[in-house]
């Protein structure tokens, strides 16, 4: 828990990149409405909640970061143990904000969580396509993994 509390430390110190609020509220509303979630209102940490609309619903949920160090950044918290579904969720939704084919998404965080389990702490990959990192809790097994395009 502590490896999450400081590589969410180190992102929110990087320099921040301008987004328009429109720009980011119109990517929530496309990304939610395309995935079947709800868009949230934008928070004060400049993220909107992107989360499901019912109970009986798959609990995935993601965070669009209007303003983060990467510029526009999707953020997601897996299940413990994440499978095959919530790699799926990544990638679709992934795809609409960076434009990578959900396919080539799903492989870059299928490996970025396996390095940051076997590097016991965070993960960036180093890929061209997009800008990928992630880490892992030791104590419940879930991925904090945040995308954005290049």
């Amino acid at each position: 828990m502590r490896l999450l509390f400081w590589a969410t430390l180190l992102l929110s110190a990087l320099p921040a990149c301008g987004v328009r609020a429109d720009e980011c509220e119109a990517k929530a509303a496309e990304i939610a409405g395309r995935i079947g979630l709800e868009a949230g209102a934008r928070g004060r940490d400049n993220s909107i909640a992107l989360s499901a609309r019912g109970d009986e619903e798959d609990d995935y949920g993601a965070y669009l970061i209007c303003k983060g160090p990467l510029g526009m950044t999707l953020r997601y918290l897996s299940p413990p143990s994440p499978g095959a579904k919530w790699y799926d969720f990544v990638a679709r939704s992934g795809a609409l904000l960076t434009g990578i084919k959900p396919p080539t998404i799903a492989l870059e965080a299928r490996n970025c969580v396996e390095n940051a389990r076997l590097r016991d702490g965070v993960f960036r990959s180093p890929g061209s396509a997009l800008r990928i990192q992630c880490s892992m809790s030791k104590s419940d097994a879930r991925a904090d993994l945040s995308l954005a395009a290049r």
